[in-house]
């Protein structure tokens, strides 16, 4: 897959924002400043892709919990029978 300009710049707001957040400052201010000229609507695209990252992130974390606690039951099921 090749790798646009516009996928890196994206990517390096997504960092900025994210990068932000994790310090407890706004992401959108955060991107204003370090980007700026950008427009709201690319900045909102980019916080957008970022909440939606977390939440996969999240729901993969509690998928395994869920996958790793049923194999843990079946096992020990299995071993009882």
């Amino acid at each position: 897959m090749r790798i646009t300009v516009r996928d890196q710049v994206k990517a390096a707001i997504i960092t900025t924002m994210a990068e932000a957040e994790r310090d407890r400052r706004c992401p959108l201010a955060a991107a204003e400043a370090a980007f700026p000229g950008v427009p709201m609507v690319v900045l909102g695209s980019c916080y957008g892709e970022m909440v939606s990252d977390q939440e996969d992130r999240w729901w993969q974390t509690v998928e395994r919990v869920i996958d790793s606690e049923l194999v843990q039951r079946a096992v020990a099921s299995a071993s009882s029978q």
